[in-house]
């Protein structure tokens, strides 16, 4: 996952994902010392276990992993999905992903869940579109024997048995406030361009840009809006439209989703407010290479 700063064009790395490390965890059902899913770089949480993993423990054969997640041929996700199958594929192991074109069809990933967990694969790595949604289909596959881990957006706690995040959610929030802060002078208004209202990780990340903005040197910045574009380009596109109607002293805008800043980035270069009101956020490097 990358940070970019748009005046349109500077693109700076923040932090990249390598999902494949989730299946040497995920499929050998491993447990650990429970840390917060929101602040470490890998953390693994097994509800209500006190087991401990063993790093020479050896690693089982004739595996069947399925990866869902949050959308499906959204380029981030691709990205991310690629390195399990890498990871499988070097394991001699069966990979498979399926999912929705929609990152808010909270309905059709637990319909997933409920077919992966019939076809009894060996573990699933999932995305949450909601935190509590997937809850009782997650705890069904893992009554039968399925290995249950998270990644990118956490389900609840109790609903899977590893989460595995791609980067500190405090230090992402803050840097995304902090970059566009100075790019700002630390002045004027600003919104939000998420994903869904339901993400787990848009939803903490969120939670630390408002508290990064109640620090002093923030204080002539004011987030005016929340919008959310539902990981869809062109709603996305029309959010970013409407944020700059309702607010025309509108002067930046932070989208920590790549299917947002892209859309974003497209409506302001295409328009009269094209270095005027500044852009950072989450992206792909290629997405946002234009």
């Amino acid at each position: 996952m990358y940070s970019s700063f748009c005046r349109p064009r500077l693109v700076r790395l923040v932090a990249s994902v390598a999902v494949g490390g989730v299946l040497a965890v995920g499929v050998a059902g491993c447990g650990g010392a429970t840390k917060s899913s929101t602040d470490t770089a890998a953390s693994s949480a097994v509800a209500g276990s006190g087991a401990s993993a063993d790093p020479n423990a050896s690693t089982k054969s004739g595996l069947t992993v399925a990866f869902l997640p949050k959308q499906v041929n959204n380029p981030y996700f691709t990205t991310s999905d690629n390195g399990g199958k890498a990871a499988l594929t070097s394991l001699g192991e069966t990979y498979k992903e399926v999912g929705t074109t929609s990152a808010t069809d909270t309905a059709g990933q637990v319909s997933y869940v409920n077919t992966l967990t019939q076809q009894q694969v060996s573990a699933i790595a999932v995305s949450a579109q909601d935190p509590g949604a997937l809850c009782t289909a997650l705890k069904q596959a893992m009554a039968n024997g399925i290995k249950v881990v998270t990644y990118d957006s956490d389900t609840d706690a109790a609903c899977r048995q590893v989460f595995i995040s791609q980067a500190s959610a405090e230090a992402l929030g803050r840097s995304e406030v902090d970059l566009l802060g100075k790019e700002l002078d630390y002045s004027g208004d600003i919104a939000i361009l998420s994903a869904a209202q339901t993400a787990t990780n848009q939803n903490t990340w969120i939670g630390y840009m408002q508290d990064e903005l109640k620090k002093p040197q923030f204080s002539k910045m004011k987030l005016v809006k929340i919008a959310y574009g539902n990981d869809d380009a062109q709603t996305s596109f029309q959010q970013t439209q409407g944020l700059i109607q309702q607010y025309p002293d509108l002067k930046g805008i932070i989208s920590p989703t790549t299917v947002g800043i892209k859309a974003a980035a497209q409506y302001l270069d295409g328009s009269q407010y094209k270095g005027k009101v500044l852009l950072t956020g989450l992206g792909t490097p290629n997405d946002m290479r234009a």
